[in-house]
């Protein structure tokens, strides 16, 4: 289970073909505000930018960018903030896929050696660093500063909220857990936070803060059965390491809380969390919720694909 699989789904394609210009133009504003650090150097080799540019030029498939710029402009934010928004949610995101790469010790990502593989874990640190550093930058530049100290303060918050989940997740793998609960909040934590950024960012910015927590709910609950659907696809990979360094894998978390079927209740539990997020999606303003909800419908889709495997 990817992105990918989500966004070259058929059933948004019109919606994903009118944002890929402003895709574009993200893209072309983050290499920008790169370029604009690396000056800051004066002709010295600054390996962190590069480590940062060889991430983000084999890119994904900008979900989080995505749900900015449809968010934006449904709600009418101007051009210019829509783009540094957009630009920011996905600044941050790679950041934290860096760093997760880190920390898992992957070794590809995207078709190719993740940054700490190809330029060490030193560099790839910095690199992390330097796009979240950028994220913050780039705020500087909105043109609506009234709005600047609650954007700083949910990027601040979001940011923390990953950083705690990204914890707990480590500390299951050294102290595994049967608790339901705890793998819900590492799932909202890690995954929920940076996808309800950048629809939050967006009311925000349009002086919609009224609805942050419906917003903070649908993706929350979309985050988590994002990753149990993940988990269904991942059974195979991830019972090679059961018995040794736990997975966080919502199948194995059932089983070991004594659940026989454990498969067929992790399924129920992913369409009722999907099923959720598409309400509560559907209750957001002006339909900026509406990639979420086709997100959601193609990702029970994939739940019939793993039940037929």
């Amino acid at each position: 289970m990817s992105a990918q699989t989500l966004v070259n789904h058929p059933n948004h394609q019109s919606l994903d073909t009118c944002l890929e210009s402003l895709i574009l133009e993200v893209d072309a504003l983050i290499s920008s505000y790169l370029a604009s650090v690396d000056e800051l150097y004066k002709g010295q080799r600054n390996i962190a930018e590069q480590a940062a540019r060889y991430h983000l030029d084999t890119p994904g498939q900008k979900v989080r960018a995505r749900l900015c710029l449809l968010a934006c402009q449904k709600l009418n934010v101007n051009h210019h903030d829509m783009l540094i928004l957009s630009a920011v949610a996905e600044l941050m995101h790679n950041a934290s896929l860096i760093h997760d790469d880190i920390q898992d010790r992957d070794d590809i990502r995207r078709g190719r050696e993740t940054v700490w593989k190809k330029f060490g874990t030193d560099i790839a640190i910095c690199a992390g660093d330097l796009l979240i550093s950028a994220a913050y930058g780039m705020l500087a530049n909105l043109s609506d500063s009234k709005a600047l100290p609650s954007l700083i303060s949910k990027l601040s918050s979001r940011t923390a909220s990953v950083i705690n989940g990204q914890c707990h997740d480590i500390e299951y793998k050294q102290y595994p857990s049967n608790s339901l609960d705890v793998y819900l909040d590492i799932a909202k934590a890690k995954s929920g936070a940076l996808l309800s950024l950048p629809i939050e960012l967006a009311l925000i910015a349009s002086g919609n803060k009224q609805f942050l927590d419906v917003a903070v709910q649908a993706t929350q609950a979309f985050a988590v059965g994002y990753q149990m659907v993940d988990d269904l696809n991942d059974i195979a990979k991830d019972a090679t390491n059961h018995a040794g360094a736990k997975s966080l894998n919502i199948v194995f978390v059932l089983a070991d809380a004594g659940i026989k079927s454990s498969v067929n209740e992790s399924t129920a539990l992913a369409n009722q969390y999907l099923s959720e997020a598409i309400r509560l999606a559907k209750q957001l303003p002006y339909e900026i919720g509406e990639l979420l909800v086709d997100y959601a419908v193609r990702l029970q889709g994939q739940i019939v694909h793993v039940i037929e495997q």
